[in-house]
């Protein structure tokens, strides 16, 4: 429901409850005259604690809402305040007052959420994403992380987020990986949607071989391997995209597809899960580590089986 729909709503039923109530009393009042005082109890009529419960949920969406824009605003006040002080800093520096208009500062406690912000009744805590199953869709729930091990395709990092893309999971997901396994991996791979300067330059992931796509390729283009150094000077993304296309970085990083694309087919074909049962992302996410530790367990049966039958 939006933000104005959440308004215009709370007014509706607060004058339903108020025309409820003025009943509820002349009904009282008449059954009173009629059966006696008191007779049949304070509880409310049904339709009635329908609309306070409604009312109550619509004005608890409200203030979430309302603490999110201001949460927003203050992170948005943060980083102009940063900005004005590397301008001050540069002017003070050069002697020369910076062109350009200079950011203004907002006031969180002004903050007010649009009229189209939504919140969702039956799961708070998930999102709306994009339906990577329908190109142009949307979903609401959560975004399901996994890392797999590229010899024996087991699981060995996983996690539920709220975060609409995965820019911000490279990192938490290799710092799982070293917590589970008591080392961090020697090489990774991911798609596009993890890469960022920040993720491939970050101090923990400093001996880590990473090798993380920087852009799409059209479907169906070649790309040829090049042998050549990489350029003096070039930026972590320029580095990263040098790398790949070197031959090294091409045979380790096609095998992507081999490693964890399979993983997701199976838990969503073969076992038939795509959606979750539970609500919030704390049960959420116990969810899905079940349904990844059931799939490491088949892994390993089978694996069992196969060493028996050598």
């Amino acid at each position: 429901m939006s933000y104005k729909r959440m308004g215009e709503t709370e007014a509706r039923l607060k004058q339903e409850i108020d025309a409820l109530l003025a009943a509820a009393e002349k009904t009282d009042a008449d059954e009173d005259a009629q059966y006696g005082k008191d007779r049949h109890g304070d509880e409310l009529p049904a339709e009635l604690q329908r609309r306070e419960s409604r009312l109550q949920k619509i004005q608890e969406a409200k203030t979430a809402l309302e603490e999110k824009a201001k949460e927003e605003a203050a992170q948005q006040r943060a980083e102009v305040e940063q900005k004005l002080t590397e301008r001050e800093e540069e002017e003070q520096r050069t002697g020369k007052k910076k062109r350009g208009r200079k950011p203004e500062l907002c006031d969180p406690e002004q903050a007010r959420p649009d009229d189209t912000a939504q919140r969702n009744f039956v799961d708070p805590e998930s999102r709306i994403m994009p339906d990577g199953a329908n190109k142009g869709s949307f979903v609401q729930g959560y975004n399901a992380q996994i890392a797999v091990d590229s010899a024996s395709q087991v699981i060995v990092a996983a996690e539920v987020t709220q975060e609409t893309n995965d820019k911000k999971q490279l990192l938490p997901m290799i710092a799982q990986i070293a917590t589970n396994l008591k080392q961090k991996p020697e090489k990774v791979s991911a798609d596009t949607g993890y890469f960022s300067e920040a993720n491939v330059t970050d101090e923990q992931v400093k001996d880590v071989d990473l090798y993380v796509a920087t852009g799409r390729d059209k479907h169906g283009s070649a790309v040829e391997a090049s042998s050549d150094p990489p350029l003096p000077g070039a930026s972590p993304k320029g580095a990263m995209r040098h790398k790949l296309r070197s031959e090294a970085g091409r045979a380790v990083y096609k095998m992507r597809k081999a490693i964890v694309e399979p993983v997701f087919g199976q838990i969503k074909e073969q076992r038939g899960f795509r959606r979750f049962s539970l609500r919030g992302k704390l049960n959420v996410s116990r969810e899905w580590k079940l349904v990844c530790a059931a799939s490491n367990l088949l892994k390993l049966f089978r694996a069992g089986r196969v060493l028996e039958m050598a």
